[in-house]
């Protein structure tokens, strides 16, 4: 009876709830060439450790090659999958055969982006620090300056952060789908 007793309780112990979060690693993402307060989300997103939360390393770099690129004007292949500045004026997109793929690391990268841009309308001068932390020799006046005047663009008239409308070369579920289970 105690045999059974003790095999019982060890059965429980390994069907409890703790859930491992799915690693995917390091993930590089290209920024355009000049910096702007436009990014401010995704330097708060790594400073905190929104991305590593989801399960991704945002590797931030200005060239290069990657899967997953912000950018006013997506090259081929590369899906929008969320406006950072709608409608169109800065996107994140990434490759279309990782969509395919891999639609849950896209998932925990733009749901990452999603809490890092919601808590930098939140938090400025966080996001702010965030970035000049990062970014040492970027100027904090002005990225302060651009980012009171963007950060109520990035929601304004959307249903949620990063809401895209259909269209060729976009899949807008994939923001609508990242907001729902953050919620």
């Amino acid at each position: 009876m105690r045999l059974l007793a003790l095999l019982l309780a060890l059965f429980v112990a390994g069907c409890g709830s703790t859930q491992s979060v799915s690693s995917f690693g390091e993930v590089p993402l290209i920024l355009p060439p000049a910096t702007t307060a436009d990014e401010a989300g995704l330097y708060l997103a790594t400073e905190r450790a929104y991305d590593e939360a989801e399960g991704v390393e945002l590797q931030l770099a200005r060239e290069g090659d990657a899967d997953f690129r912000l950018t006013a004007d997506p090259p081929s292949g590369c899906i929008t999958v969320m406006a950072v500045v709608p409608p169109d004026k800065l996107v994140l997109c990434v490759d279309e055969v990782i969509l395919q793929d891999n639609r849950d690391k896209v998932l925990a990268v733009v749901r990452a982006l999603q809490r890092g841009y919601t808590q930098a309308q939140v938090e400025p001068e966080e996001a702010i620090s965030a970035m000049t932390a990062q970014l040492p020799d970027a100027d904090r006046a002005e990225l302060s300056a651009q980012l009171d005047a963007a950060a109520s663009t990035w929601t304004a008239g959307q249903p949620y952060f990063g809401a895209i409308e259909r269209g060729p070369g976009r899949d807008s579920s994939v923001a609508r789908d990242a907001n729902e289970e953050r919620h």
